[in-house]
């Protein structure tokens, strides 16, 4: 392995796990991430850290927690004055090259290539993306179906400005490691993938989806932010919407492929570390109502891979990984370290052959949190001072909500009291450590104990509640 390997992180927007045929789906078409899984590491219980776009991508960006970045849904501006990982990366001497959308503030300036752009039909103003739709004769496209040729859509368009981006660094600096973070918009709504891939799966049977599902059930947090009501949906239009969404999957993959083939063209492929996620999922009328800024699996749990042969073993599983451990991981493989962020390297673990740190992933969305074992999964809502509780392994689909059994309360107070803990342990350590003084007595050794603090020991003292947990709970 280089000392400084290259790294390429690539994320989608509203990623589902059911999407990729290597984890378990057949139904799905997943070529590029097929291959990538092949060649690397899979997480089967990747998280993101907040199931929603802002907050988990500030997350991303600074390796904390939403309740320390202040971004803790989405409309709320991030706290601008915490370190970020791409200004450490930098001052290592890499390049950094931001492609796509960014949805975590302002850029930070450690980016020397901007390739940053936006998908959403709702933004105002032009950019580098409506700049050259225009400059092609087109339009951004608003809805299904449309006039942009595949490989003018933003998705394509954006892998081949990350080819560009690493062609220039390269050519720039050719002995300087380069980080470049692709991420893409699909298949974030509007569904409106382009050409073929809009009616990839006109002809496929598609999972059935649970007979009259209903919101009632639904906690008042949920229905808060989502304004949801007890509408019908159509199944007709719930079909179009789910083969849509499939389809534009699809082609967010095909977008993997091509920047695998390029890595491989440029020689760069055991040179480069290659990471592919997405910040989050969507419940997509599995419970009623299509949304994300829920806990369900189908929302939180997202694609995690990772890849670099010669280095990552191939074709190999871990467990759990969630969205402030990219930041994190992508130190470790610079051989850098933070001891502010509340997140674990995977790399240097899965580098030597070990298991993944992390033993269970923890989420926040505005006023509530989530903590999921492997057994187990509670939700807590400050407001009400509720919870759900559901047992992943007898109900996986989660339409069970066990929070009012006595059969269950011993295991519903150790979540809760594991997931309450860890929410009053995470603190800002990197202000502390830069305001904490004194010469007093009790100043100093307070100073002495701040100083020692890790963001990281959040995680770890939460990783051994749950495994206490779910090694002690198996017989219900």
């Amino acid at each position: 392995m280089p000392d400084k390997p290259n790294i390429l992180l690539i994320t989608t927007d509203t990623q589902r796990c059911d999407t990729l045929a290597c984890m378990g789906y057949d139904f799905a078409k997943s070529p590029s991430l097929d291959r990538m899984a092949r060649e690397g590491i899979m997480f089967t219980q990747g998280h993101t850290t907040s199931p929603v776009c802002g907050p988990t991508r500030c997350s991303l960006i600074t390796g904390v927690h939403p309740p320390i970045h202040g971004a803790i849904e989405n409309g709320i501006s991030r706290r601008e004055d915490l370190a970020v990982f791409p200004d450490a990366l930098a001052e290592a001497g890499y390049t950094n090259i931001m492609v796509g959308k960014t949805h975590f503030g302002d850029l930070p300036e450690s980016f020397g290539i901007d390739f940053s752009m936006t998908g959403s039909s709702r933004a105002q103003g032009e950019d580098l993306y409506t700049t050259h739709l225009k400059e092609h004769g087109h339009a951004k496209p608003t809805e299904y179906p449309h006039d942009v040729p595949e490989a003018l859509f933003f998705d394509a368009f954006a892998a081949t400005k990350t080819m560009e981006g690493i062609d220039q660094a390269l050519n720039d600096r050719p002995d300087a490691p380069f980080f470049a973070f692709l991420s893409m918009h699909a298949p974030h709504g509007p569904l409106h993938p382009p050409g073929r891939w809009g009616t990839l799966y006109s002809d496929d049977d598609l999972p059935p989806l649970p007979k009259n599902p209903s919101i009632e059930g639904e906690p008042e947090h949920a229905k808060k932010l989502l304004g949801l009501k007890d509408n019908a949906h159509k199944e007709e239009r719930i079909n179009e919407e789910r083969r849509l969404y499939y389809g534009f999957s699809a082609y967010s993959d095909h977008q993997v492929g091509r920047m695998l083939e390029y890595l491989e063209e440029k020689g760069l492929t055991e040179s480069t570390l290659v990471i592919f996620t997405s910040d989050h999922g969507i419940d997509l009328f599995d419970h009623g109502f299509s949304n994300k800024h829920v806990y369900y699996d189908n929302t939180w749990r997202i694609p995690f891979l990772m890849r670099m042969p010669g280095t990552l073993a191939a074709g190999e599983t871990r467990e759990f990984a969630i969205w402030n451990d990219i930041a994190a991981t992508i130190l470790g493989a610079a051989g850098l370290t933070s001891d502010t962020m509340q997140a674990l390297d995977l790399f240097t673990p899965l580098a030597a052959g070990e298991e993944s740190p992390r033993k269970c992933a923890v989420s926040s969305l505005y006023k509530s949190c989530a903590l999921a074992t492997r057994r187990w999964k509670l939700e807590y809502y400050f407001e009400e001072g509720t919870c759900r509780l559901f047992d992943r392994e007898k109900d996986p689909d989660e339409y069970e909500d066990l929070s009012g059994s006595e059969t269950h309360a011993p295991v519903r107070h150790a979540m809760t009291e594991a997931l309450l803990r860890w929410r009053a342990d995470i603190v800002d350590t990197e202000w502390l450590k830069t305001r904490t003084s004194g010469s007093a007595p009790v100043a100093a050794r307070v100073t002495e104990f701040v100083k020692e603090m890790k963001g990281r020991e959040s995680e770890e003292r939460l990783n051994e509640a749950a495994q206490v947990i779910d090694e002690r709970f198996t017989d219900l």
